[in-house]
C-alpha cells in the first residue's frame, strides 16, 4: 500500500468520525470487508451480517438504498465488526458495456466465457445472472458485470445484469502500455487524448494505475477500441494499522505465502494463520480465498484465517429425497442443497407449474440441481424439475478416498463404487484404467459420476470422469 493511499483513507475516516458519519469505538470503524454480497436481511458479506440502517450506501457514485443492491455484487463495507453495524457501503461495477463474444462451454453447469468492452469475463456456477440467461447472451447485448479479477486480468463474474440501454459505458481496471494519450485495459485499447483527466495526478495515466474509464456508446468501436470521455483514479482498499480487514477474491501477484495480493491488497500468512479447506501449499495465483485478519504497520493484511474456496460447479440429478421448507433445503443423492432467494427455480416437467416454488416440490420428484460450495455447504444456483428418467448424475469434489472399502470414495459425502464394468475417463475425456483413475483420486479432486440405469447409490457407477475445477 502506498503512503499516499493510506494517508488519504485515514484522513477520510477522521473527517467522517468528526462529523459522526462512522460508528465504532471512538467513531472510527473497526474494520473493512470486501467481497460479493451473500444475502440480505441486513447485508451479508464474508459471512458477517452488517446492519446498514444508518450507513451511507453508494452505488456507482450515486447515493443508493439497500434495496438497490443485489446478491453477487462485490461491495466494500466499513463498519464495526463487534456490533455488525456498517458505517458505509460502496458498490462499484467492474464493467458496463456491450458483449462482443459469448461462448457457453457447458450450459448444464452454467460455464461460459464472455468478452465485454474488451474484458474477458468468466461465468461459473456462482455467477448470479439477472434479467437474462447465460445461454441467451449474445454479441451486442449490454451487460453490467461485477466480480474480482484473476492473475491474468480476467473477471470472474459474481453478478451479471442485462441492461436494456446504457447512456455511458465504463470499465475499471489496471492500465498497461501507457503513453500520454493511450493505454490498455485488458483487451481494450483506450484513447484518452480527449478525455477529462482533471482528477488524475498530472493528468496522465501510468502503467499499474487502477482507473475507471467512461465513454459515450459512440466512443466504442468493436471489438476493442474506446475513445474515453473521462478517466479517474480508483483508490484501493486501505485502513490504518490495527484495523480489521476481510477479503474474498483471487490470489494475484503471488511471490510467496508471505507476499501476495487479494483484490489488490497485500496479504501475508504466517505460522499463526489457520487454513481452512487446504494448507499453505494451496496458495498460488488464481486460487480463490477468503482471508481475515488485521492490517500490520507495514500495510499488509496478516491473515488470521485463510479459507481456500472451491470454484468448481457441483451437480446432482435424480429424485428428491427430502424437502425442508423451513430450512429451505432439498436433498438429492445424499447431498443437502441450500436454496436461496436468488436460486433459479424452473418446472420443466409435464406439470409445468409457473411460478414454481420450493413448496411445489415433493419427495420423489426428478430434479437437476447445479450450484457451488459456500465453504463446505452446497448452494443451489438453479433447480429444475423434470419428468421421470432412469439415469442419475453426481458431480463434485472428492471428500474421502477409501479404495477397497464398502465404497471406493465419496463425492460431497456420498459413497461411490467402481467395478470392472465402470468406464473411467481423465480430464480430457480419454478412457483410462481403473488403476489410473484411482491413482489420480485425492480429496478435492472433482469427479463426475453417472449411472444409467440408476439402481441405488450402493450400485457401482457406470461412468466416472475426472474433471477440472472449472
Amino acid at each position: 500500500m502506498t503512503i499516499q493511499r493510506l494517508t488519504t483513507l485515514v484522513l477520510a475516516l477522521l473527517i467522517a468520525a468528526c462529523s459522526g458519519g462512522i460508528s465504532g469505538s471512538g467513531g472510527v470503524p473497526t474494520g473493512f470487508s470486501s467481497g460479493p454480497i451473500d444475502g440480505f436481511g441486513s447485508v451479508i458479506v464474508n459471512g458477517v451480517h452488517f446492519d446498514t440502517s444508518g450507513a451511507t450506501i453508494t452505488k456507482d457514485g450515486a447515493t443508493a438504498l439497500q434495496s438497490d443492491l443485489r446478491v453477487g455484487q462485490v461491495v466494500e463495507v466499513q463498519g464495526d465488526f463487534s456490533t455488525g453495524v456498517a458505517a458505509a457501503l460502496t458498490y462499484r461495477s467492474e464493467i458496463k458495456g456491450p458483449v462482443t463474444s459469448a461462448i457457453v462451454s457447458d450450459p448444464e453447469l452454467g460455464l461460459g466465457t464472455l468478452v465485454v468492452l474488451g474484458q474477458t469475463v468468466r461465468v461459473n456456477a456462482q455467477t448470479v445472472v439477472d434479467g437474462t440467461a447465460l445461454e441467451l447472451i449474445a454479441p451486442g447485448d449490454l451487460l453490467e458485470v461485477s466480480g474480482p479479477r484473476t492473475a491474468d486480468g480476467s473477471v470472474v463474474a459474481t453478478y451479471l445484469e442485462a441492461k436494456g440501454a446504457l447512456a455511458e459505458y465504463k470499465v475499471v481496471g489496471t492500465a498497461a502500455n501507457a503513453t500520454g494519450t493511450t493505454f490498455d485495459l485488458g483487451g481494450l485499447a483506450v484513447d484518452y487524448s480527449g478525455a477529462d483527466t482533471s482528477n488524475l495526478p498530472g493528468g496522465v495515466v501510468a502503467d499499474g494505475d487502477r482507473v475507471e474509464v467512461k465513454a459515450a456508446p459512440a466512443g466504442f468501436t468493436a471489438p476493442s477500441d474506446l475513445a474515453a470521455s473521462k478517466v479517474e483514479p480508483v483508490e484501493g482498499l486501505g485502513g490504518q494499522a490495527g484495523a480489521r480487514l476481510e477479503l474474498e477474491g483471487y490470489i494475484t501477484d503471488f511471490t510467496s505465502p508471505a507476499d501476495f495480493r487479494v483484490l489488490g491488497f497485500p496479504v501475508r500468512t504466517d505460522g499463526a494463520t489457520t487454513f481452512l479447506n487446504g494448507d499453505v501449499s494451496s496458495l498460488a495465483d488464481n486460487v480463490k480465498v477468503q482471508v481475515k485478519g488485521a492490517i500490520a504497520a507495514d500495510g499488509f493484511l496478516v491473515a488470521e484465517t485463510c479459507e481456500i474456496q472451491s470454484t468448481g460447479a457441483i451437480r446432482t440429478e435424480w429424485e428428491v429425497e427430502a424437502v425442508d421448507l423451513a430450512a429451505a433445503t432439498v436433498t438429492v443423492l445424499g447431498v443437502q442443497w441450500e436454496v436461496r432467494a436468488e436460486t433459479e427455480l424452473e418446472d420443466d416437467s409435464s406439470a409445468n407449474v409457473d411460478p414454481f416454488t420450493l413448496a411445489d416440490l415433493s419427495v420423489g420428484d426428478l430434479v437437476q440441481v447445479r450450484g457451488f460450495l459456500d465453504g463446505t455447504s452446497p448452494v443451489a444456483s438453479r433447480l429444475e424439475r423434470d419428468d421421470p428418467q432412469t439415469d442419475a448424475r453426481l458431480r463434485g469434489p472428492v471428500t474421502s478416498v477409501t479404495i477397497g472399502g464398502a465404497v471406493d470414495f465419496e463425492i460431497l459425502g456420498t459413497g461411490i463404487r467402481s467395478d470392472g464394468m465402470t468406464v473411467h475417463r481423465d480430464e480430457n475425456d480419454v478412457v483410462i484404467t481403473q488403476a489410473e483413475f484411482f491413482a489420480a483420486l485425492a480429496e478435492g479432486v472433482f469427479v463426475d459420476a453417472k449411472w444409467d440405469p440408476f439402481l441405488g447409490i450402493s450400485g457401482a457407477a457406470d461412468e466416472l470422469s475426472l474433471e477440472d475445477d472449472d
